[in-house]
C-alpha cells in the first residue's frame, strides 16, 4: 500500500474527530443551554395557559416580556442604580479582602488578632444585620454599597489567603537564600500561585454582588431593582416582580461571564484553562 492511499484512509477519521471535537466543544456549549431555556419558556407558557393561572399568581414569559418592553425604561434606570451599587461595592470589597488576605497570609499574629472576628461576623445572618446597617448608615444608595461588601467580601478573602499560602515552599527557600526582599517574594512568588485561587473567590463573590445590592434595596432604598420588587410584590403586580426578577438574572449572568473572561485573560498557564482550551478545539 503507498503511501497516498494511507493518508486516504486516514483523512477520513481525521475530519470525522474533527467534527465530533468541533460539535462537543463550542457547537454544544452553546446550543444545549439555549435549547434548554427556549425549552423550559415553552414549557412554563403552556403550564400557565392550560392551568389558567391568573397572572397575580404566575404570569406567562409572554406578559413578562411585555411588560419589560412597556417599562423597558424605568427597568434601565433601576438597573444603572442597581449596577453602580453592586459594582462600586464589589471593588471595595475586593480591595479590602486582597489587602487583609495579604496581611493575614504574612502575620500568624494579625491571623490570630483578626481572622476569627472575621470567621464570627460572616456566621451572622446578613438579613440581621440589615436593620443595624440602616441605622448606623442610614438610607440610600450608601447602604446598598454596604451589603454588597458584606455579601462579597469574605470568600474573596479566604480564597486570597489559601492563595497566597499555596506557594511552592522550595521556591520560597529558594527566593530568601539568593536575598529576595519580602515585596521581591510576594510579587515574583506568591501572587502568581496565589491567582486562581483569588479568581476563583471573584467568580464566586462577583455573583452575590447584584444579590447583596437588591437586598440592600429591599431594606435601605427608595431606587433599583429591589425596590422596584419589593413595591411591585405589594402592590400584586407580579408581571412586573417577574421582569425586574428577569433583569437581575440576566445582571447575574453578565458578571458570571466577566469573571470568567477575567479568568481567561490572567491564568491562561493554568491547567484549569489550558484543558477547556482543548475542549473547545
Amino acid at each position: 500500500m503507498s503511501a497516498t492511499d494511507r493518508l486516504d484512509r486516514v483523512r477520513p477519521r481525521e475530519q470525522a474527530a474533527i467534527g465530533r471535537r468541533g460539535l462537543s466543544g463550542r457547537g454544544w456549549g452553546f446550543v444545549l443551554p439555549t435549547a434548554s431555556g427556549i425549552g423550559g419558556l415553552l414549557l412554563w407558557e403552556l403550564a400557565v395557559h392550560a392551568f389558567e393561572l391568573p397572572s397575580y399568581l404566575l404570569p406567562a414569559p409572554s406578559e413578562v416580556a411585555m411588560v419589560m418592553v412597556q417599562k423597558w425604561r424605568l427597568l434601565l434606570d433601576q438597573l444603572v442604580y442597581t449596577a453602580f451599587a453592586a459594582t462600586v461595592g464589589f471593588v471595595i470589597a475586593l480591595g479590602i479582602a486582597l489587602g487583609l488576605g495579604a496581611m493575614i497570609a504574612a502575620s500568624p499574629f494579625v491571623e490570630r488578632v483578626i481572622y476569627v472576628w472575621l470567621v464570627v461576623f460572616h456566621a451572622i445572618p446578613k438579613v440581621v444585620v440589615a436593620p443595624l446597617l440602616l441605622v448606623w448608615i442610614g438610607f440610600g444608595l450608601k447602604s446598598s454599597i454596604i451589603f454588597v461588601v458584606v455579601f462579597t467580601f469574605f470568600p474573596m478573602l479566604v480564597n486570597t489567603v489559601a492563595g497566597l499560602r499555596s506557594a511552592d515552599p522550595d521556591l520560597l527557600l529558594l527566593a530568601r537564600s539568593m536575598g529576595g526582599s519580602a515585596w521581591q517574594v510576594l510579587r515574583k512568588i506568591r501572587i502568581p500561585a496565589a491567582m486562581p485561587s483569588i479568581i476563583s473567590g471573584i467568580k464566586i463573590s462577583i455573583t452575590l454582588a447584584p444579590l447583596g445590592a437588591v437586598i440592600g434595596e429591599f431594606v435601605a432604598s427608595n431606587k433599583g431593582l429591589g425596590h422596584m420588587l419589593i413595591q411591585s410584590v405589594g402592590s400584586l403586580e407580579v408581571p412586573v416582580a417577574f421582569a425586574a426578577v428577569t433583569v437581575v438574572s440576566v445582571l447575574g449572568i453578565l458578571v458570571w461571564y466577566l469573571a470568567e473572561f477575567v479568568e481567561r485573560a490572567t491564568i491562561p498557564w493554568h491547567a484549569s484553562q489550558r484543558g477547556r482550551a482543548s475542549e473547545e478545539s
